[in-house]
């Protein structure tokens, strides 16, 4: 399903990754607790050097959260995935089937993608198309 979304500044802590360095993002995620980020958060892929083989930028914060570094969530249409089973392991699998979807490869941008983290407990990626 594509929807719009409309710009959010979401501000957190920030880390230069790609998917081969899993131990930097689980790292990056082990400070989530810490962090205090209340109700919903988002984590942001931003800044691709190409695709998802590429180096990108990782945050992972809120609108409202009292952080310096900040990624932004761009106005546009998105492809909209829900994560099956809201748990580490259900995000990786909805980034699995993202990843084999050749169809849904040709239409991505990679102006910003985003993990949305809803109060509810449930999760939603947006990919940005």
């Amino acid at each position: 399903m594509t929807i719009q979304l409309t710009e959010k500044i979401i501000k957190g802590k920030k880390i230069r990754t790609n998917n081969h360095r899993l131990d930097e993002i689980i790292a990056l995620w082990n400070k989530v607790p810490e962090m205090h980020l209340d109700g919903e958060f988002f984590a942001v892929y931003s800044n691709y050097e190409s695709n998802y083989q590429g180096d990108y930028d990782l945050l992972v914060g809120s609108e409202q959260a009292d952080f310096t570094e900040s990624s932004v969530i761009h106005t546009g249409e998105y492809v909209e995935v829900s994560v099956a089973e809201a748990s580490p392991k259900g995000v990786g699998e909805a980034w699995q089937k993202i990843w084999k979807d050749e169809a849904l490869e040709k239409r991505r941008t990679y102006l910003s993608d985003v993990e949305h983290y809803k109060a509810d407990g449930t999760i939603v990626i947006y990919l940005s198309v």
